[in-house]
Parts: structure tokens; C-alpha cells; sequence
């Protein structure tokens, strides 16, 4: 447990402790942590650890449980977990949500639950929440993120560290977690929705990773390091990036804000794109709504017009030169490099 808290601290955090973040787990040390306790194996055993670590780490411990108000068991659940709670002497928290079925409900609940946790810190005085995320939550994760053609961030999927958000145990199975507990005499609740097949992370869970597993019993743990290897690529990148996006700025021109382009084509396209990312994000572009198709345009257009550049044509660069963008943001591409500026109407974007 504490070397997975020094890899954390190391690895791959996004807005967490840097990279010389000290191996003794100097980050945590004297925090005030609040563990996210469903009463399963993975959060019990984050809970039954991290009590046994708090003297020795200085942290402050206090428990917190979410019922999503979806299941009649989850009252008892959450009585059963705040017991638990004080039997230890833990202060213990619970936010109950009203949740209606239908469809999204997964990534609903987890919207829902993550507010509640950053409450129920707010009110406990907590700086870090524990998650109880495990290297086989992790495997789950990459492959689903995988199959829906996410990148780089996809493949790196949950960083250990990503403040205030800790996950202790991303070095650990949940079939380690489970003889954790036993180990521990702590006796689980078992949520039924875990073994719904109708959500696609339970369907990997149940059906593919035991396929993989008898190959390799070691899949979990070969995938999580395929994740920390995504997450220090994507941190090299984005630094690269930054870097040049911001070397990049010019002085804006009203509320046209401008950058030169000048060699940008011949940087890698993992760079260039990434810049353009940047670039568009800058200006207040949407996220979500930035699809692939119009930065693949982008990037050409961009590549064209420093081809024309070099070969001696200075005029208005050929083909699409600008694209209109959400909400209301259009982006640019002219001799005096990329510029951004509000949509004069609200046409059709890009996507």
C-alpha cells in the first residue's frame, strides 16, 4: 500500500504531486483523507489499509458513502457503512440522490456521486477523497476507452493521483482486495448492479477479461502499466505542446486572438494537433464538440499552406480557411498565421 502511494505520487498525476514528489509520501503526509465507502471489497479494503497506515502517514480519516437511491437495499447499505464507521471512531458522511432509470444511468450515478463526495469533503474539511479504484477497474476502463477509439488520455485512463481525487489502490486486483478484506475480517456488501450485464463495463468485467485472464493471469496488472506509460507519453506531449502554443501567441488584433504558424507544419502531428487543441480551447471552444473530422482539416489546411509558403505562393491560402466552431467561435488560417474570433452568425458548425 505505501509503495502504490509513492508510485502515485510519481506517476502520471494530473494536477497532483510533480514527479519528485518524495518517495516517503511526503504529499499526503498530515492531510485529512475522506474514503469513498460503497461497503464492497475494493472500498473496504482501502478503508481497512489506510486505517492501519494513518499513524504512521499523520492523515486524518474520515468515511463517506453515496446511496444513488436506485436499489430499496441501499438505505441499509449506507446505515451498515456509517456503523462501520463508528465503530472505528471515524467520522462518517452520507449524501443520498434521486436518480431516475433510463438511459446514461451509469455515467449519471457517477456525475451525481462525484458532486457528493467534493460536498462531503467540503463539510469534513478533507483535502484528498479516496476512490477505491483497483488495477482491474483500470484494465476495465482502458479497454472500454479503447473500443470507443479514444487516444492517448483514453489509454492512460485513471492517474492515480488527480487531485483531490486519490486511488491508493490501482496497484492492487480486486480479487487482491477481496482476500484483503478477509484478511482484515471485513465482510462486504454485494451490490447486485455490479453483475448487471446490460452496462458494458460488466460485460467486460464478467465475459471478456476472464478470457483474457486465463491467458495471462497477470493482465491486470500488464494493462495498468500500459496505462502509466500512456499517462508519461501524454504528459510529455502536452507539455511539448503547451510550450509551444504559448511561445507562439501574438497580440491580439480587438477580439481577434492571433498566432503565428511559422514552422508549426513541421512539428510532429501528435504536436501540431495538440497546439490546435490548445489554440481553439484558448478562444473558449467547446470540448465535446471538437471533433476529429475538423481538426483533421485544420491540420491539413495548415500543412498546405506552409507547403505554398515554401514554395514561393503568398497569396490566401487554397481550400477551407476558416471553420466555424462551438459556441459561436470561428478559427482562422490566413498569411499572418491562426486566428479566433466570435462566429458573426450561428451557422452550421464544423462537426
Amino acid at each position: 500500500m505505501r509503495r502504490v502511494l509513492a508510485e502515485g505520487a510519481s506517476g502520471g498525476a494530473s494536477g497532483g504531486p510533480s514527479g519528485g514528489a518524495s518517495a516517503d509520501e511526503g504529499w499526503i503526509r498530515g492531510q485529512r483523507v475522506l474514503i469513498a465507502c460503497s461497503g464492497g471489497p475494493d472500498s473496504l479494503a482501502l478503508l481497512g489499509l489506510l486505517e492501519r497506515l494513518a499513524p504512521a502517514l499523520e492523515i486524518t480519516l474520515a468515511v463517506a458513502h453515496v446511496d444513488h437511491g436506485i436499489r430499496p437495499s441501499a438505505a441499509a447499505e449506507g446505515a451498515q457503512v456509517l456503523a462501520l464507521a463508528a465503530a472505528r471512531g471515524l467520522a462518517g458522511h452520507l449524501r443520498r440522490l434521486t436518480l431516475a432509470p433510463g438511459p446514461g444511468l451509469p455515467a449519471r450515478a457517477r456525475e451525481g456521486r462525484r458532486r457528493a463526495l467534493i460536498e462531503m469533503a467540503e463539510e469534513s474539511g478533507a483535502s484528498l477523497i479516496a476512490l477505491g479504484h483497483t488495477a482491474t477497474d483500470q484494465a476495465e476502463t482502458v479497454l472500454m476507452h479503447i473500443g470507443r477509439g479514444a487516444g492517448l488520455d483514453g489509454v492512460a485512463a485513471m492517474p492515480a493521483v488527480d487531485l483531490p481525487w486519490i486511488r491508493p489502490l490501482l496497484g492492487l486486483t480486486r480479487a487482491e482486495c477481496g482476500e484483503l478484506c478477509s484478511l482484515l475480517e471485513l465482510a462486504p456488501i454485494d451490490d447486485p448492479t455490479n453483475h448487471d450485464r446490460r452496462h458494458l463495463r460488466v460485460q467486460i468485467r464478467e465475459e471478456l477479461l476472464p478470457i483474457l485472464r486465463a491467458r495471462n493471469p497477470a493482465l491486470e496488472r500488464g494493462i495498468a502499466a500500459l496505462a502509466r506509460q500512456a499517462a508519461d507519453a501524454e504528459a510529455a506531449l502536452e507539455g511539448w505542446a503547451a510550450r509551444e502554443e504559448a511561445s507562439r501567441r501574438l497580440a491580439p488584433e480587438g477580439e481577434r486572438l492571433r498566432w503565428q504558424t511559422d514552422g508549426l507544419a513541421e512539428l510532429p502531428r501528435a504536436i501540431r494537433t495538440r497546439v490546435l487543441r490548445r489554440v481553439i480551447f484558448a478562444g473558449g471552444g467547446d470540448r465535446q464538440a471538437l471533433g476529429e473530422r475538423t481538426l483533421a482539416s485544420i491540420d491539413r489546411a495548415l500543412i498546405a499552406r506552409a507547403r505554398e509558403v515554401e514554395a514561393g505562393e503568398h497569396g490566401p491560402a487554397r481550400g477551407p480557411h476558416s471553420w466555424d466552431l462551438r459556441p459561436r467561435l470561428r478559427l482562422g488560417l490566413g498569411r499572418s498565421g491562426l486566428w479566433l474570433a466570435p462566429a458573426p452568425d450561428s451557422g452550421p458548425d464544423n462537426h
